[in-house]
């Protein structure tokens, strides 16, 4: 594949003239009146109007902290910033980017779950690669799709899930990041300490990673798939069980690394993940193909997993986190501040927390959904001591 750098917004629209393909975009887009090449460009090349989670900005309230959660011994209230939950945005991007594997192991773990023990339940990651220059707009990125999965149906992958990249990492990047040698694998470093500069040290060179079920990967023949590649990366952990964990942090983690530098078209909704074949959306129903309890199973066990992933590898708080003890009275026991009216509304428990918690955590749950408003200044707590000082302004 071509190691040339794309940085941004193409400028040369010289290297359209020798494809007859290329010449039919130049023309459509010269047909069209009214509007700045710029703008066109933008619109309609996937290079230049693609991009990474975490690369854009952030919800209105993202990043501000306010009551979370209460104490169901004492009613000491505990502070947790607002997450917009955006892939944009650069303070959910990990939390996007976790959720989507879930999601996805879920679904696989499901799928391999319900086949005989054995080859049937064997899980591949592949990847399937256009031919270079093929895939330059964003609708040849939409039809690219069909395209991947079709591959890798006739490779043997007879359902799984099709993921987005649109970049590649330049051999003078590899180089900067060995020399550097941080303690994080290359997309993240790119992502958090040389966002700024990312698209400068990546190139365009678009591909779908597959994750799916596979009996038998066939050999590739790039000149009986109209040079496509088709590339079996690895087998995955085998599923033994619902309560694998293994197979369970084998195919998240795959996940999400996939997911964590996934490419989707800036300032829009559309998704970069698309399941294909028996794993279909219209073809498999995870509640209706597994027995009653066992998707609750897989979930739980995922998240558990999940948790203790992030738990050990210093990257945050898991899904499922132990909870932390309260520094009032030593409980792990607590509720979400939405529940509060609930606990409220019952006489014994109020006169057992006592009248100045009851007030303290009747004016946090009224923060909370928006009945009572901190004075300005205090509006937009960055930290958990604003947050604190702000309750202290609504009492």
């Amino acid at each position: 594949m071509s190691s040339q750098e794309w940085g941004g917004i193409v400028e040369d629209w010289t290297h359209l003239s020798g494809s007859d393909d290329g010449a039919g975009v130049e023309d459509d887009l010269a047909a069209d009146p009214g509007r700045w090449q710029e703008e066109i460009e933008y619109s309609v090349f996937a290079d230049s109007s693609m991009t990474l989670p975490g690369q854009g900005t952030k919800g209105p309230n993202c990043g501000v902290w306010k009551p979370a959660e209460f104490c169901d011994q004492c009613a000491e209230v505990a502070y947790a910033p607002n997450h917009c939950g955006r892939r944009s945005c650069p303070n959910c991007d990990a939390v996007w980017t976790k959720e989507r594997a879930v999601g996805m192991t879920k679904r696989l773990s499901a799928a391999r779950h319900v086949e005989t023990p054995g080859i049937d339940r064997r899980t591949v990651h592949a990847v399937m690669s256009p031919p270079e220059g093929e895939i330059r707009t964003l609708q040849q990125v939409s039809d690219g799709y069909r395209d991947a999965y079709r591959l890798a149906e006739e490779k043997g992958i007879r359902g799984g899930v099709a993921i987005f990249h649109g970049f590649r990492v330049t051999e003078e990047t590899k180089r900067e990041f060995e020399a550097a040698d941080p303690n994080m694998g290359i997309w993240r470093w790119l992502k958090d300490v040389r966002p700024e500069s990312w698209r400068s040290m990546t190139y365009w060179s678009p591909h779908y990673h597959i994750l799916g079920m596979c009996r038998e990967f066939e050999a590739d023949d790039p000149d009986g798939q109209d040079g496509w590649v088709a590339r079996r990366v690895r087998s995955l952990s085998p599923h033994e069980g619902l309560r694998d964990r293994e197979a369970y942090n084998d195919l998240v983690g795959a996940a999400r690394y996939l997911m964590s530098h996934a490419t989707f078209e800036s300032d829009t909704s559309k998704d970069c993940v698309r399941w294909f074949g028996s794993l279909a959306t219209t073809n498999f129903q995870p509640e209706e193909a597994l027995s009653e309890g066992s998707y609750d199973v897989i979930d739980r066990v995922v998240r558990e997993v999940v948790g203790a992933e992030d738990d050990g590898d210093g990257d945050g708080a898991g899904v499922e986190d132990e909870e932390d003890e309260c520094e009032c009275c030593g409980s792990r026991s607590w509720s979400p501040i939405w529940d509060a009216g609930g606990a409220l509304a019952d006489p014994g428990w109020c006169d057992r927390i006592g009248r100045d918690a009851e007030r303290r955590l009747v004016a946090a749950f009224e923060w909370a959904i928006g009945e009572r408003v901190p004075p300005p200044g205090l509006r937009k707590a960055t930290t958990e001591e604003e947050a604190r000082e702000a309750l202290e302004a609504v009492l």
